[in-house]
């Protein structure tokens, strides 16, 4: 059996991370009498107003927000997917220049978390991913374009292979924007010398 996907920013990859990206927001201990500080607060001494970001920016904070998500998951390519549910905050951070997901996936087995941020690195011109959880300890890097026709953000990666010490194996993301209020995340894994699914994460912006 394989191991856990890893994923990127969405992940689940299982992102979404999707997660981004799952967790709910990651709290710390607060020094007695300490004001409370949100993410974004205890990031940037100031907003930065949107233009002034650009548009590419623009677009992945105005995913902000609550999300529900359901997670399809494929252990074997020939099986069904198991299927669970959790939740997603997005959040700006830095003024506006990378946007963090809390995800969090709740299934019989456990709860799953992860962290991952987003962002548009604009010396490169491209999309940048960072994903964090609960499954391993390193840090996932991922990186790709945007494709407007399709209101599709495509990037690309690697992750340690398990069973063979130095080598590594590629992986890809694909999130597609529907519209306002709903998203979806797919990562895609080596299995049998090609690319196969392995997470999908489908995003309901919660109201």
């Amino acid at each position: 059996m394989r191991s856990r996907p890893r994923f990127v920013f969405f992940i689940p990859a299982a992102i979404a991370t999707a997660a981004l990206l799952a967790c709910g927001p990651v709290a710390g201990r607060a020094s007695p009498g300490a004001p409370a500080q949100t993410h974004e607060a205890s990031s940037a001494a100031a907003p930065v107003p949107q233009e002034s970001l650009g548009p590419e920016l623009a677009r992945l904070n105005a995913l902000a927000g609550r999300w529900d998500v359901r997670q399809s998951m494929w252990s074997d390519p020939a099986r069904p997917p198991a299927v669970d549910r959790g939740e997603a905050i997005l959040t700006p951070v830095l003024g506006g220049r990378h946007l963090r997901q809390d995800l969090r996936i709740d299934s019989p087995k456990g709860t799953f978390r992860g962290l991952g941020y987003l962002g548009y690195d604009q010396a490169t011109h491209q999309y940048e991913s960072l994903w964090m959880d609960v499954n391993f300890t390193g840090m996932i890097r991922a990186r790709g374009t945007y494709d407007p026709a399709h209101r599709t953000y495509e990037l690309t990666g690697a992750v340690p292979d398990p069973n063979h010490a130095g080598a590594t194996l590629r992986l890809r993301e694909v999130m597609h924007v529907q519209d306002a209020d709903h998203f979806t995340y797919e990562y895609y894994e080596p299995h049998g010398g090609r690319q196969m699914l392995a997470v999908r994460l489908e995003y309901t912006r919660r109201r």
